[in-house]
């Protein structure tokens, strides 16, 4: 009797197939990451318009831009949240706003508190870019503080002029005082927490009351575009654009981001641009204390 006609592979034909599968998957990973990090991308460039609009909404109702200091209603200052915290309502954020300047009002010596301070933890996503998976719930740092962090630091300095940059002067600067033109002047840009999460809260301006500056901290929601690291840090700078590690705590001291192509740069107009590597030189507005000092 005849046994019937069986197909199948050879060992051989079954290693080709093997060997031009994984050749197949080669080729399609790196396209469907590049994909995916264009995304993120782009994702990030939304985030930067919505805080542009954000600062031009605050600075039409106070005049000003936000920076450093808070002048409330007394004229006193309020001095421990950060620039992103005061853009709040203009981020379709209206209600942590108003928790925000009445936690200021209860507790104002130390946002690291919460409560009153429940934004401390609270996630805002305008803040936050995609490719970095961290962010998207807070994190516990090793001062056991709940934090929600941020991939984004305003300019508080410029590379060849000594002045405090968009957003290092206290009283806030105006679109006037932007001498070189708001198309010129960087406000905002990108710098991912380190991974001691010593840097990076968007809501509090101040380091936990039992840490330290410099060495084991870092930039937190600010810094200049060409910084310095502080007395007794052993990043002594200084430190430009370019590429960076979370776990290289002299990367925390300038502008990179998790994403190809190098970091997004939101100007003071608004818009959002990227440059892969250090762009032209620039000069950043210098705003002279209006009491003289």
């Amino acid at each position: 009797m005849k046994h019937p006609y069986r197909t199948g592979f050879s060992l051989v034909e079954l290693l080709i197939v093997i060997g031009i599968i994984g050749l197949v998957l080669g080729i399609i990973i790196p396209a469907v990451q590049n994909v995916r990090d264009g995304a993120h991308k782009l994702h990030c460039q939304n985030n930067f318009r919505q805080i542009g609009m954000a600062l031009h909404n605050y600075h039409g109702h106070f005049g000003r831009f936000p920076s450093g200091p808070i002048i409330d209603e007394k004229g006193e200052y309020q001095i421990l949240i950060s620039w992103m915290a005061q853009i709040l309502p203009y981020l379709e954020n209206e209600e942590l706003g108003k928790i925000t300047a009445q936690a200021m009002k209860s507790h104002p010596h130390d946002p690291n508190a919460n409560p009153p301070h429940s934004g401390l933890n609270t996630i805002i996503k305008p803040y936050t870019c995609p490719s970095d998976g961290r962010l998207f719930q807070p994190l516990v740092t090793r001062d056991g503080l709940s934090i929600a962090f941020t991939s984004y630091m305003g300019v508080s300095g410029g590379p060849t002029r000594g002045g405090p940059g968009f957003m290092g002067n206290d009283y806030g600067i105006t679109l006037s005082d932007i001498t070189d033109g708001a198309s010129n002047t960087i406000a905002v840009s990108e710098r991912p927490p380190p991974d001691s999460l010593q840097a990076g809260s968007w809501y509090s301006a101040l380091a936990p009351w039992n840490g330290y500056w410099g060495y084991h901290y870092g930039p937190d929601h600010e810094m200049p575009v060409i910084n310095y690291g502080y007395i007794g840090e052993i990043c002594g700078g200084p430190s430009g654009f370019g590429p960076g590690r979370m776990d290289n705590r002299c990367d925390r001291h300038h502008f990179w981001s998790l994403h190809r192509g190098g970091a997004n740069f939101l100007f003071a107009d608004g818009p959002a641009v990227s440059f892969g590597t250090r762009p032209k030189e620039f000069f950043l507005p210098w705003q002279p204390d209006p009491e003289g000092k």
